[in-house]
């Protein structure tokens, strides 16, 4: 046997750092590889021996040097072993440990220790730091993350004949480190899997996904697909999805996904599906191309959410919304109707009394002077509330919007106030309004109502009303506030409601629909509006309305 040609097979099998493997005519063919020695024995060694006195015939050629190299040969061998299959790093360090002291066996003056960390191995720690020592260092990335040495107790330890201890360590750091760099690689490689698994299995209980090819047929499916559809995984694959198709929807729907999803494009959309055992169910879907590298699909991905109960939610809200809107135009016009005929009789009535009285003044006392003057005040107030209810059933009748410029509207509301902004000796500011879109008439209604109130409740100092505007993103923040009575907390709630009075009629005039008005105004425009008060101390009335 030539132990020569074999030797390039155990360099290619395990660096050994510096020493030359060239120069040891060894060969390990027929070694059992499968299971390292655990040092007990050094069985490969003698093995190795064996075989090269069956070559040679005659003992002269077993050296001292000979004998060295293949003693280290078959320790770098079993560690190169153990390197591919251990998986746990105190596994390894130990029978690292074994197989370094099996250098120099049988002496046992040698004590091989390995530090990583704050973590030691040596297979007898008592024996660590006698006598001399040498080591070299363990490197990950570049830098230092341990020590593999030696201690012994004489000094000819330190070299095995004529190869350099020092480089038999060396050798056995670097692959060390190398085991390092990839166990660090396989933990984060695990964690990576770890975490795709996770997403998977996270979308599979969430997302209907398949996946076909370029002409439509199912190649994938996941098991979520099988529970919507009712359909079998063997009864989906190299099927297309016309199997599911529940012809709600026209050709051309489908014409147009096709159109998309061929040219490279996202198609994103809703689809009703039939299932197996006849249902229908809805899923929103979103179909990805996967490109060849000349930009050709070659495969189909669809990502699909089942909406099956959002969409008969939507469809049982759109009945309610259309059957609330023919409920409010009947409400409303029951509204118009009743107020509008209410007045005729009631002027009647007021016409009738006030009649009463010039004809009859002279025959009547003064306790029936007071009952009619009571009657006529009775009508009037009638009068003033069925004004009022027609307003408040007007403010949702379909009126197209127009830009409003609030400055030029708010001057008209105070020309039209102005009579009673002098009788309070009232001062009105206000900031640079900004042009909005709404319904003219009701923005009137809805500046009136609120600079009417901090007229109406004011203290006896005169009154101070200031009308504000904030920019917040989106939306306008308008502000009325006043320095007049204020509103005491547990009223905040109630006086956006109708006929909420929180005074008498003989303390405050009005029929307690104003602000119900400015509610619903506001909430017609797509706004809100709320109030921050103090008793004595003034309020605050703001309203939002969307850009």
């Amino acid at each position: 046997m030539n132990l020569r040609k074999e030797s390039d097979w155990v360099n290619n099998f395990i660096p050994i750092g510096t020493i030359n493997s060239a120069d040891a005519d060894i060969s390990l063919s027929g070694t059992d590889v499968s299971k390292p020695d655990s040092g007990g024995n050094f069985s490969r060694t003698r093995f190795v021996s064996s075989l090269l006195l069956a070559e040679s015939d005659s003992s002269k050629f077993i050296d001292a040097g000979y004998q060295d190299r293949l003693q280290i040969l078959g320790c770098l061998y079993k560690i190169s072993s153990d390197m591919q299959i251990a998986c746990s790093i105190d596994d390894l360090c130990k029978k690292l440990i074994v197989h370094i002291s099996m250098v120099w066996y049988p002496c046992n003056e040698v004590f091989p220790y390995i530090k990583i960390g704050d973590r030691f191995f040596a297979q007898d720690e008592t024996k660590h730091s006698l006598g001399s020592e040498l080591s070299v260092p363990i490197r990950l990335d570049g830098e230092t993350v341990g020590q593999l040495g030696i201690n012994y107790k004489h000094l000819e330890y330190s070299n095995k004949g004529a190869i350099s201890i020092s480089d038999f360590l060396n050798s056995i750091a670097l692959d060390f480190g190398d085991w390092l760099q990839r166990s660090k690689l396989r933990d984060i490689e695990a964690a990576y899997l770890g975490d795709v698994k996770m997403t998977e299995r996270a979308i599979n209980e969430h997302a209907i996904i398949a996946i076909t090819d370029s002409r439509g047929k199912i190649q994938y499916v996941n098991q979520k697909f099988c529970e919507v559809s009712k359909y079998s995984t063997e009864e989906l694959i190299g099927e297309d999805h016309r199997i599911i198709n529940s012809g709600y929807h026209p050709r051309d729907f489908f014409l147009n996904l096709w159109s998309t999803i061929s040219k490279g494009e996202i198609w994103k959309g809703e689809i009703r599906n039939r299932a197996k055992d006849g249902s229908f169910y809805w899923v929103d879907t979103t179909i990805i191309p996967l490109l060849d590298e000349r930009g050709s699909p070659y495969q189909y991905v669809a990502i699909r959410t089942e909406v099956t109960a959002h969409k008969k939610l939507e469809a049982k809200m759109e009945e309610q919304v259309a059957e609330l809107a023919r409920s409010n135009d009947e409400l409303e016009q029951f509204a118009y109707v009743v107020t509008h005929d209410l007045q005729e009789p009631l002027r009647a009535i007021t016409s009738f009394v006030q009649l009463l009285k010039k004809y009859c003044n002279d025959q009547l006392d003064e306790r029936a002077n007071d009952l009619i003057s009571h009657a006529v005040a009775g009508a009037n107030r009638m009068q003033m509330l069925i004004d009022d209810l027609l307003t408040y059933a007007q403010v949702n009748a379909s009126q197209t919007m127009t830009d409003i410029d609030c400055d030029h509207l708010l001057s008209n509301v105070l020309i039209d106030l102005s009579i009673i902004i002098d009788e309070c000796e009232a001062t009105v500011t206000c900031d640079k309004l900004p042009v909005i879109k709404g319904i003219p008439f009701q923005f009137v209604q809805l500046f009136t109502n609120l600079i009417n109130n901090a007229l109406k409740f004011k203290r006896a100092e005169p009154p101070r009303i200031h009308v504000g505007v904030g920019d917040n993103q989106n939306e306008w923040i308008f502000s009325v506030t006043d320095n007049g009575i204020g509103i005491e907390a547990q009223y905040i709630d109630r006086i956006f409601r109708v006929f909420q009075r929180l005074h008498s009629r003989k303390e405050y005039s009005g029929t307690g629909i104003g602000l119900a008005i400015c509610k619903k105004v506001v909430e017609h425009h797509g706004g809100r509006i709320w109030v921050e008060s103090e008793p004595n101390a003034g309020s605050s009335f703001y309203f939002s309305i969307p850009k």
